[in-house]
């Protein structure tokens, strides 16, 4: 066969393969992002998680981050609240902001009508 054949082959394998590759990253990337849905579920687990309403001081949005200021921090189980986060929790004081994937100042509305 002339060596033309054997490029065209190679050439058809790398296309082929970089394909598959695009096609089985798109698939794990879509598998990574569950979707969740605010819904009343989601924010009465988030304020149980927070430690009651009762323990809910101030709820503000800062750069897409939600900000909860709460009166006892010892009331709040930080590990559940993490597995809701995007990319975990950042606690200061009595302040915790928290990163989701989806609308912040919904979640925020949710909570201060609760207040």
């Amino acid at each position: 066969m002339p060596d033309y054949v054997y490029i065209i082959i190679a050439c058809v394998a790398a296309v082929v393969a970089v394909a598959a590759i695009v096609i089985i990253f798109l698939c794990v990337k879509k598998k990574r992002e569950p979707k969740i849905i605010v819904d009343e579920t989601f924010v009465n687990n988030l304020v149980e998680y927070l430690g009651d309403i009762k323990n809910v001081k101030e709820v503000n949005v800062d750069n897409g981050r939600l900000k909860i200021e709460v009166n006892d921090l010892d009331l709040v189980k930080l590990d559940e609240i993490k597995s809701l986060a995007l990319n975990g929790i950042f606690v200061t004081g009595n302040v915790i902001k928290i990163l989701f994937k989806y609308d912040s100042e919904t979640i925020k509305k949710a909570i201060n009508s609760r207040l």
